[in-house]
């Protein structure tokens, strides 16, 4: 009773990192058994053999399963536990792709269907410079100019904008009393952390005076 509580808590962990569940089942047989026939992963997963061979494939393209020939007989060793964190790391990567790829749509959307002189939105408190902070990504070209007082913090932020829209030129100024940091790129954003305040003006001509101010 306690080992069945315990693969069921397993089944369900590896069900929460993207397995079905009738694939965590069919791995954990694989990996309680070692090397062994379909027939008898099937058994011990509760499956019928049919769908442990379709599972076991698509397992096996996952990287979760292998196929050894032993003599006429073909047999299945389930791989390493690590086996997972590689299939994590590459889903995540793909995720990156995807969210960079996302932000340049987005981006490529307003510049084309969002009207032009659209004026300011202020942003307050924490959640407030979360969006506005979110709405940089939206707004970012190729390149981006970033003026400020603040160094450590425009660093993270830089940061985390060249990690999510991939190659970007972020192109840093120091400007000593500047109250808070001001990003120039489709649009301008200014950030104030100190006062939990920002801006964002939607207007060419001011984001070109401002490139030509700096």
């Amino acid at each position: 009773m306690e080992y069945d509580f315990f693969m069921d808590i397993l089944s369900l962990e590896l069900r929460k990192l993207g397995l079905k569940e009738k694939e965590a089942k069919v791995y954990l047989a694989g990996l309680e058994l070692g090397m062994t026939s379909i027939q008898n992963v099937a058994k011990k997963a509760g499956v019928t053999r049919p769908t442990a061979y379709e599972i076991v494939r698509t397992l096996r393209e996952k990287g979760l399963f292998r196929e050894v020939q032993q003599g006429k007989k073909r047999l299945y060793v389930a791989n390493s536990p690590e086996k997972i964190l590689n299939i994590l790391r590459l889903q995540k990567r793909e995720l990156e792709e995807k969210e960079r790829e996302f932000i340049r749509i987005i981006a490529a959307l307003e510049s084309r269907y969002a009207p032009k002189g659209g004026g300011t939105q202020v942003f307050k408190g924490k959640e407030g410079l979360r969006v506005l902070q979110e709405q940089i990504l939206y707004t970012a070209r190729k390149d981006i100019m970033v003026f400020t007082s603040e160094k450590a913090q425009v660093q993270r932020w830089c940061a985390t904008l060249q990690k999510r829209l991939g190659k970007l030129l972020v192109r840093e100024r120091i400007v000593p009393g500047l109250q808070g940091t001001l990003f120039l790129g489709e649009k301008a954003v200014f950030i104030s952390t100190k006062k939990q305040e920002g801006y964002l003006v939607d207007s060419p001509l001011v984001v070109d005076s401002l490139r030509r101010l700096f």
